[in-house]
């Protein structure tokens, strides 16, 4: 009788079949897929916004400080102006040297007509290639200034330019035979301040593009940002005049 009952309820028991384990696993199996989707790509979605991040700030750091110096320069030395008929053929830097800027400083303690009254800063500006094919920007200072802990420096400005293009515009030179067989000279010469029509030494055109760092893929999908602008330059070099 006990032996009865015992199978009866035995029995009765639910097992689960091979049918249901396989469904379960099937589910989890979907739904850890999806969940690791959806972690990755919300990773992949943060760390494209951080590089984006980067450009930006590589490009506000550029123009805000290079247009700085530029503003407050007195003179251009690099590049030299070209005509403004040539400016379409000029190629963009990638690697060396690209815009070298001088300042003039006058030293207070030191009365004129002495020499040494006026000081002088020398910025320059030089491309150096990165491991993923883009290029950083370095801002070199050389200064005269007494007192200065750092006379020569170097620091790492920027990073990411895809391409760099920096030039100094001005018209061409009228000649002698041009103007007698020309009547409209008058629109050939050139007049101060060139920075109202875009010549001369006194305004330096930039056209910059940034692109995202890290592989050589990802600079292969193009610049983020491409940007054409141009600073004036306000001081003139300054001499003694006793």
């Amino acid at each position: 009788m006990v032996i009865k009952m015992f199978f009866t309820s035995h029995k009765n028991k639910k097992a689960i079949t091979l049918v249901e384990v396989m469904i379960v696993t099937g589910l989890f199996c979907l739904l850890m897929t999806a969940a690791y989707k959806l972690f990755f790509a919300e990773v992949k979605t943060i760390k494209t916004a951080l590089e984006h991040i980067g450009v930006n700030e590589s490009a506000r750091k550029f123009f805000a400080i290079v247009g700085s110096d530029i503003r407050n320069s007195n003179w251009i030395d690099y590049p030299k102006m070209v005509n403004r008929e040539v400016v379409g053929k000029l190629k963009p830097v990638k690697e060396g040297k690209v815009l070298v800027v001088r300042k003039q400083v006058l030293d207070l303690e030191v009365k004129p007509p002495q020499s040494n009254f006026i000081r002088e800063e020398i910025i320059t500006y030089s491309l150096k290639k990165a491991e993923d094919g883009t290029s950083d920007l370095y801002r070199q200072v050389v200064s005269d200034l007494p007192g200065q802990p750092a006379k020569n420096f170097e620091k790492r400005l920027a990073d990411g330019i895809d391409e760099l293009l920096v030039f100094v515009t001005n018209r061409k030179i009228v000649t002698l035979e041009k103007s007698l067989t020309n009547n409209n000279l008058e629109k050939q010469l050139n007049y101060e301040p060139y920075e109202l029509d875009g010549t001369g030494p006194y305004l330096v055109h930039i056209c910059c593009s940034f692109a995202r760092k890290g592989s050589k893929e990802k600079k292969a999908s193009g610049p983020l940002i491409k940007l054409n602008t141009c600073f004036a330059v306000r001081g003139k070099l300054n001499g003694i005049h006793p």
